[in-house]
């Protein structure tokens, strides 16, 4: 039980749901645009200023680090304290 409210895992849960909407919204527009044939299509304002897949890198990046976290944690367990010692 200590395991699953480590921060650790918090965080890495967190970065993981943030990283993965990030990465459908950088795929989505992407899928939007091979079918639109020869729509015409304007100048964003945003794709202009960041790339348009700008979603696409950044959601990567924070699925990765949810993962260093996640490895982290299963790697090196919160220590439990032991109920024969005593505080010092």
């Amino acid at each position: 039980m200590a395991r699953l409210f480590d921060i650790r895992n918090i965080i890495a849960a967190l970065l993981g749901l943030y990283g993965l909407a990030l990465l459908v919204a950088g795929l989505l527009p992407g899928l939007a645009e091979a079918g639109a044939g020869a729509a015409e299509h304007t100048a964003d304002v945003t794709d202009l200023a960041a790339g348009s897949s700008a979603n696409l890198w950044v959601g990567a990046a924070l699925v990765l680090v949810a993962a260093g976290f996640a490895g982290w944690a299963a790697a090196r367990p919160a220590a439990r304290d032991r109920p024969d010692r005593e505080s010092e």
